[in-house]
Parts: C-alpha cells; sequence; structure tokens
C-alpha cells in the first residue's frame, strides 16, 4: 500500500508482524499479507481519512512490483484532492496508458492534434461524437448515447472524414484513436484532481489567517 503519510500504529487484527511499513523516499508503504474478509474495513478505519492506494495480492516475491504500481497509482491522485482508499485493480486501464506518459502524450497528439484550429464548443462536440461512435460501434448507437437524431451524427461524421481520412475505416487507427480520446480524458481528470488539491490546500492554508483578521475587526 502506497501513502503519502503515515497512520499510526496497526489496529487490533493487523499485529506488527503481519504489517510491514516501510519509507521509500519521502513517502510510506505498507505491505500487507493477503487480505482477509473485512479487511478494506479495517484499513479505511485505521487511516483517517488518508489518501491510499492498495496494490493487488501477489507472491511474496513480486511484492515490490505491486507497490511500484500503487505508488503509480498515487502520483495520479494529488494529495488532498481524494481522501480514502483507491485499488490498483479497479485502475488497471489508467495505469497500463499512462506506464509512459511521453508516449500517451505523444500518441494524443498524433491525432487528436488535428483539431488544434477549432474552437472549444466545435471541439467537444467533434470529441463526443467521434467517441460515441467509436464506443457504440456506428451511427445509430452513437446517436443513443448522444441522444441526437441519427442524421445529426451523419453529418458530423462526414466533417470527421475530412479530419481524419481512411483512419476511420483502419481498425488499428480507429483503435489509436479511442486511446487517444481516453489519455486526454484520463488527463483532464487527473488536471482537475489537482486543481481541486491545490485549491484545498490553499483553502487550510489561508482559512486560519482569515479567521484571524475577522476577528480582529
Amino acid at each position: 500500500m502506497a501513502l503519502y503519510s503515515s497512520p499510526g500504529a496497526p489496529p487490533s487484527g493487523l499485529s506488527g508482524t503481519e504489517v510491514v511499513a516501510g519509507t521509500k523516499g519521502t513517502l510510506p508503504y505498507l505491505l500487507i499479507p493477503d487480505p482477509l474478509p473485512g479487511m478494506p474495513r479495517v484499513l479505511a478505519l485505521w487511516l483517517e481519512g488518508r489518501t491510499a492506494v492498495v496494490g493487488p495480492v501477489v507472491p511474496v516475491q513480486d511484492a515490490v512490483v505491486s507497490l511500484g504500481w500503487a505508488r503509480r497509482l498515487l502520483t495520479m491522485v494529488p494529495q488532498g484532492a481524494s481522501g480514502g482508499i483507491h485499488f490498483v485493480e479497479d485502475h488497471l486501464a489508467t495505469l497500463m496508458l499512462f506506464q509512459d506518459p511521453l508516449l500517451a502524450g505523444h500518441l494524443s497528439a498524433k491525432w487528436l492534434g488535428r483539431l488544434a484550429d477549432m474552437t472549444p464548443q466545435q471541439r467537444e462536440w467533434t470529441e463526443e461524437t467521434l467517441l460515441a461512435w467509436l464506443e457504440g460501434g456506428g451511427t445509430l448507437p452513437a446517436a443513443r448515447l448522444l441522444r441526437i437524431n441519427p442524421q445529426a451524427v451523419r453529418n458530423r461524421l462526414r466533417n470527421l472524414e475530412k479530419i481524419f481520412g481512411s483512419g476511420l475505416r483502419d481498425p488499428r487507427a480507429r483503435f489509436e484513436l479511442l486511446l487517444a480520446l481516453k489519455i486526454q480524458i484520463m488527463a483532464s481528470e487527473y488536471a482537475r484532481l489537482r486543481r481541486r488539491a491545490g485549491m484545498l490546500s490553499l483553502l487550510q492554508t489561508s482559512g486560519p489567517e482569515r479567521n484571524v483578521r475577522t476577528n480582529g475587526r
């Protein structure tokens, strides 16, 4: 388990011999044996709202790998943005896409860079249509997902063909397009979490000072 800050002593049910605590760099970590039923609740009470990421259960010799995955996901959940326990098993696709952030960004730019000259509204319509069409597998499913008339989807697809050309008919290109859109969505969510964490940090540091000024009036 990867954390930003260490909890106190383990509660009953997690003796010191069962939990291995350590620090790598400036961040603490915990190695816990294969969790028993009810373990998530015990961990949540112990962590007291701290942000933590639990790696998958692996053989002892692979513990460092599981911890590495947990630490990678922890960097995508900024401190203070989302307290509580997150499980690597629930974010496998995200971790795979961002194992190499530079490569992920290159893939996104390769395809979505073609939309750079659009207005924000045009780009939003284009991306949501493309995502619905790729995920839905056709015009009618995309129309249902977007809750618009199928003819509107066809009109948008004609514009997409001008931008992406034969790529829309190439299965490998369509797969890359879908990945590019998913990468952008995940990157936007990560940026939102960072902004939220920054705002929470600002409020926490400025709050007492603001109270002092108020009380001093």
